[in-house]
This record gives structure tokens, sequence and C-alpha cells, in this order.
């Protein structure tokens, strides 16, 4: 956004020289001109100095701001959703509830919505309960865990702030004992535990609250405008204190959402995959796995690109590093099973 605006300034600057450097061309004085193509430059240039550093300055508690949690559950449900929407949808088997207004009315009331009782969604139970059997192993276990599987044909898992996990079809059909699976859910547990999303939320919000402040000190300073900076420039005192994504209009939430998505599908750096690893690791060996089974399924995976892949350190250096990890400061807890009872849970799949 900040490229963007910048490279408006200098767009302004070529189009639209300003009074005094049209009066000088229109009475045919080259130098004239040319000194008042300089002195307006220098007044843009200086104008887009003072602004970055207005924005800036007004945007520098943002990331000395640590996000709440009722933030972080908002913000989760966002990015879940639109990560959900642009890759699949949930691997469930209806509603006992059709009418969207009623459904919303009983959520909002925190009233229970039912499933049909068929095989779809006892896996989808089935995953639920696995995952929060985890996730009260670990260093946020009174989040509100939520779980999910939504189905997909690419080998895939992903977390959202504020206890969101969701796995894809393609990724169970490679799973072949719970253990497994625990390993794939205690790894996105730590990414939330661990709160690696939230860092990147916080980058991305301090982006968009330096878009807008700095769009809306050049409208104020009678600096040029154009669509991208008038919208823009709408939301520079939202960023003021805490943000509301609940309460907050759509226009605001895209703002913010386009910046956040961009940056969380970018991956996570080495170290935090490896911290992720370990703490999953600590998650299935406490809850009774076998934590060898997690390093089998990394290996299953070979070296297919995209998906649970894609952003992660190699799969030599992730195993080695797990198998440090059970043989020393763990060694007394990793003597768990793998419970290889998911054929049956994971039935639905084969003809899905």
């Amino acid at each position: 956004m900040k490229a963007l605006q910048l490279a408006t300034l200098s767009l302004v600057v070529l189009l639209s020289p300003g009074c005094a450097l049209f009066g000088a061309i229109k009475g045919g004085d080259p130098m004239a001109a040319a000194n008042a193509a300089k002195a307006e430059g220098d007044k843009l240039a200086k104008l887009g100095a003072d602004a970055k550093a207005y924005a800036e300055k007004k945007c520098a508690p943002v990331l000395e701001t640590q996000v709440g949690f009722n933030e972080e559950r908002a913000i989760g449900g966002v990015v879940g959703v639109e990560l959900i929407s642009g890759s699949g949808h949930l691997f469930l088997d209806g509603l006992t509830e059709k009418n969207p207004e009623t459904l919303n009315k009983n959520l909002a009331e925190k009233k229970a919505v039912t499933l049909p009782d068929n095989a779809i969604n006892d896996l989808t139970a089935y995953v639920s309960i696995v995952g929060k059997n985890l996730a009260r192993y670990s260093a946020r276990p009174d989040l509100p865990w939520t779980f999910a599987v939504i189905k997909n044909d690419t080998v895939n898992a992903f977390s959202a702030p504020g206890g969101y996990v969701v796995v894809t079809t393609a990724l169970l059909k490679k799973i072949t004992n719970e253990a497994q699976l625990a390993g794939v859910l205690g790894h996105e547990i730590g990414h939330v535990v661990h709160k690696h999303s939230l860092v990147k939320y916080k980058d991305a919000k301090h982006k968009q609250c330096i878009a807008a402040n700095y769009a809306g000190y050049l409208i104020e300073h009678g600096g040029p405008s154009n669509p991208a900076t008038d919208e823009a420039a709408k939301y520079a005192k939202k960023f003021d204190g805490t943000i509301d994504l609940d309460k907050e209009e759509g226009g605001f939430i895209k703002f913010i959402m386009s910046a956040v998505i961009g940056l969380l599908q970018t991956g996570n750096d080495k170290e935090s995959e490896f911290q992720t690893d370990a703490t999953g690791l600590e998650l299935v060996a406490f809850a009774g796995y076998d934590p060898t089974e997690y390093e089998k399924f990394l290996v299953s995976l070979g070296g297919q690109g995209g998906g649970v892949l894609s952003s992660h350190p190699s799969t030599d250096e992730r195993v080695a590093k797990l198998k440090a990890l059970r043989e020393g400061e763990l060694k007394d807890f990793a003597t768990g099973t793998a419970k290889p009872d998911t054929a049956k849970a994971f039935a639905p799949l084969a003809t899905k």
C-alpha cells in the first residue's frame, strides 16, 4: 500500500505539475518551467516524508500493544472463514436447521446446533475429539478449541489464532493411525500456542495502519487524492485503540484482511516450524501416542510440493530434530501406542 501511495505521488508530479508550472509553460519560459517543476516536486517530496514520519509515529503502538483474546478470537474466525472458503468446504453432512436466519440466531444465543448421525459427521467428531484431547495438555487448554475437516484434494493442515485448526480430506487419506493424526493436530495446536499467526497479524495491522494514516495525512494537507488513498484514509482513526472485528463494518475488515491473509500464506520461518514440531511431539507423547508415527507420516509425504510441506523445513531436518527430542528429554514419555484404528473412522473418505 505504501508503495502504491508513493507511486501515485510520482505520477501526480509528472501529470499534474501545478499552477506555477502550467503558467511557466504557457508563457514559453523553459527555465521557469523547470524551476516550477522542481519546486512542485520538492513540495510533494516533503509532504510525502512528513506523511511517512507521522504515520510511523502514530502506528508505533500497534506493534507494542499485545493482542487481547477477544481480538485474537475474532481475527481467527475471519482468517478461518477466508482460508476455508478459498480452499474447499466443510466436510459435514447437513444441518438439522436449514434456515440461515434461525441458525445464526441459535448460534448467537449459544444454542446447540445438531448434525445428522452418519459416518461423515462421526469422522469430523472423531478428529475434534482427538484434537481437543491434545489441546488440554497444551499451554492454552482453556481456549475454545475448534477442529474442522474440509473437503480438499491437497494434503494440508492449517491453524488460525484463537484455537482454530483445520485439516483436509486429502491429508486424512494419507494417515494410517491415530498417532499420526495426533502428530498433525499437535503441530497445528503448537502454532496457536506460540501465537505465530498473531505476530504476522500485528505486522499486517501495522502496515495497514501506516497506509491509512499516510493517506489521511496527505489528503488533510492538500496532497494528491485517488480512489485508493481515499479508501485507505477512511480507516486512519480505526487504529487508535483496540480493534473489535466483531463490531466493525465489512470495508475495514476487508482492508485489514487483505494484508493478513497474504502474510499468513507466506508460511513460517524454520525456527517457528521446529518449535511447533517440538510442541506437537510433547503433546503426542503426553497424550499416550507413539511419537515415531508422526515421523513416519512426514516421511510418507515424500517431496510433494504445496500443502503441508510448502512452507516447512526439509523432512530430513524435521525428522532428525524430532528423533533427537524423543530420544533425549522426552525419552521417558515417548512410550505410547499408534492406536491403529483410523481405517474405520476414515471410511467415508474412501468414496469421497
